[in-house]
């Protein structure tokens, strides 16, 4: 017994050593759900090879190894392909050792129809709470397996499933840990990044936004002025134009001061629901022109806790954009909810050209944006409002379909 337990914590070593071993080689763009590709398989394959090679094998001819944690691994991080990968490899490492194929393909595939719904749940839980499902999911194969040998009165063999039952686990929340501790380090380290170029863009609108502010106003009025005078209809348009362009960049400077003015105004309790269709209404005209239709599906009642005019500006930032991305006679969805974990969901929809899944990843960042005279500034006061709120904004998009913005606000203020 004592013998056994020594061999499952030399698996324990090699596993912990894998896993750490392929986070100093694996870059920060390999990490992530998306990120673990060829990498990733190499480590689970080193795990599997071994512990397949070298299991705990018990008098009876009953096997105990780990390469359970692979395959588990493998489904929650990987998704469904680096899963049956990881799965087709462990086959056929068990055909080259001492394993029972029909074992292996009947109680493996069960436990991968399993890993796919549950790798779904998993993502959007809190470390915890991953933690624990997993536990409850790999705490099932040993129960099942106990009162398989209490039913063919294998007695004896209770004591090791115990004992490697309690190794393997803790192995396997190790593992998990490890990971997990890695994500968040990255998800730290992007958020500082973001933050630092946030600070940049701050210091930069404090210190040359006013000054440029004002003689563009200068400029803006004379040209005002000559265009009482007599001109020709050619002068009078290029006139126009030049004061549709100070506008543009009187904008820009706007949403440079939006990024750098500090919060002063403390929040207070108003009403969304107005809020929602004051926003509406002024971008009706905006939609009209365009030919296109605003449907509304606004909740009554609806309370949230922030600064109005704040909350008004990411509406409208919104609503512009989706009016800009639909093409004539198209259709934009203004929603707002109580969704079903307490929080308030509002939901701007459109039916336009869509993003594909790079531009989604850099959505908010300053001075990306998919317009051609655009700044991408709008949408990093959007996001930095909603942050400063507690509040969640999630974009889903495809091209050619549209693109759905879901603003999460908390409930109950």
């Amino acid at each position: 017994m004592l013998e056994t337990v020594h061999q499952l914590i030399l698996h324990v070593v090699f596993i912990l050593f894998t896993i750490l071993l392929f986070q100093m080689v694996t870059s920060e763009s390999d990490s992530g759900t998306k990120g673990f590709t060829l990498k990733f398989f190499l480590m689970n394959l080193a795990i599997l090879v071994f512990t397949m090679i070298f299991p705990v094998v018990y008098s009876s001819g009953y096997v105990y190894d780990f390469k359970v944690i692979p395959v588990i691994l493998a489904f929650i991080y990987g998704g469904k392909r680096m899963g049956f990968s990881t799965f087709t490899a462990m086959l056929l490492i068990g055909l080259f050792t001492n394993h029972v194929m029909t074992f292996l393909i009947v109680n493996y595939a069960i436990y991968g129809v399993l890993l796919i719904p549950l790798s779904k749940w998993y993502k959007r839980l809190a470390w915890k709470n991953k933690m624990l499902l997993i536990s409850v999911f790999y705490l099932f194969i040993p129960v099942t397996r106990s009162l398989y040998l209490i039913q063919n009165n294998e007695v004896g063999q209770l004591p090791l499933v115990a004992s490697s039952t309690l190794i393997i686990w803790i192995t396997l929340i190790l593992t998990i840990y490890l990971i997990e501790n890695r994500l968040e380090q990255n998800r730290i380290k992007k958020e500082l990044m973001k933050a630092e170029k946030f600070n940049i863009v701050s210091q930069l609108a404090a210190s040359v936004a006013h000054e440029i502010r004002n003689p563009m106003t200068t400029v803006r009025g004379f040209m005002q002025l000559l265009q009482r005078e007599t001109l020709t209809n050619k002068q009078k348009g290029f006139i126009d134009i030049s004061i549709q362009e100070l506008d543009h960049a009187q904008d820009v400077i706007n949403q440079y001061l939006s990024l750098a003015k500090p919060q002063t105004e403390e929040y207070e309790v108003f009403s969304l629901t107005n809020t929602m269709n004051e926003s509406v209404d002024v971008m009706s005209t905006y939609a009209v022109m365009n030919s296109i239709q605003i449907n509304r599906n606004i909740e009554n009642d609806l309370m949230i806790k922030g600064i109005k005019i704040e909350v008004k500006q990411v509406l409208l930032n919104l609503l512009k954009n989706a009016i800009e991305a639909v093409k004539e006679n198209g259709e934009i969805t203004a929603a707002a909810n109580v969704h079903k974990d307490g929080r308030i969901m509002i939901v701007i929809q459109d039916n336009g050209v869509g993003m594909p899944l790079e531009q989604l990843k850099v959505l908010g960042r300053p001075y990306y944006s998919t317009k051609e005279k655009g700044t991408g500034l709008g949408l990093t006061v959007c996001y930095q409002i909603v942050k400063r709120m507690k509040g969640e904004i999630q974009v889903e998009s495809e091209q050619g379909e549209g693109t759905t913005f879901r603003i999460f606000l908390p409930g109950n203020p």
